[in-house]
């Protein structure tokens, strides 16, 4: 008998957001046309391809998105897409305070609840980069899983809390950090592995090398 293969489809509405949450707002007039461009002609386009090939995806929509182009996010969710977490204005959340990602959790789980008529179930951290605090902050709105983190490459997990590690710190003797990572508590949030090779946003990054 032939292996049954799930697959599942992600899209993440980065636009504008992309730009502001990647260069701290030293984006410049041509960085943001063409997260214009993502928002607009981008997100038709790909709803037009899912709704050719019968596919239902999951469409993770940063705040910034959602009130920047309401009509194409309409679109989104008028043709039966989930639509889950994804910041608002596409932040790293390893760079904010706990009241930080409160706050833009608190505010985008608002706006995602009214606009869809029911709470998200699912996020993705904007990077794929997750905080110390973020699975708490998760499950205390009640996330049920997440697509931001790569313990596996293609099977769904039990995603931990409080895995800790030593930091490498060479003004120190070596023993003092020759520590292996010690591993914390699973907890009942589902992770969707993420996985950088399957991801084409890399590809399409303006790289910035100070000289």
């Amino acid at each position: 008998m032939p292996k049954r293969i799930l697959c599942s489809y992600g899209v993440d509405v980065d636009a504008v957001a992309g730009w502001l949450g990647s260069y701290g707002g030293e984006d410049s007039p041509s960085d943001i046309s063409r997260g214009l461009f993502a928002g607009t002609h981008g997100t038709r386009r790909m709803l037009k391809l899912f709704d050719k090939y019968n596919i239902k995806a999951t469409w993770f929509i940063p705040g910034h998105s959602l009130e920047t182009f309401p009509e194409e996010c309409a679109m989104v969710r008028d043709a039966g897409h989930e639509i889950g977490l994804h910041g608002y204005s596409h932040e790293n959340p390893s760079d904010m305070t706990l009241e930080q990602q409160r706050d833009v959790l608190d505010k985008t789980h608002k706006m995602l609840t009214e606009f869809c008529g029911k709470p998200p179930r699912g996020s993705v951290a904007p990077w794929w980069e997750t905080s110390r605090e973020g699975v708490d902050l998760m499950l205390s709105y009640g996330i049920e899983y997440d697509h931001s983190m790569s313990h596996d490459d293609c099977h769904m997990y039990w995603l931990r809390t409080g895995d800790s590690w030593t930091k490498i710190d060479y003004t120190k003797k070596a023993e003092t950090w020759m520590k292996p990572l010690v591993k914390g508590q699973e907890t009942g949030l589902v992770e969707i592995p993420a996985n950088w090779y399957l991801d084409e946003y890399a590809l399409s990054l303006k790289f910035e090398v100070e000289s």
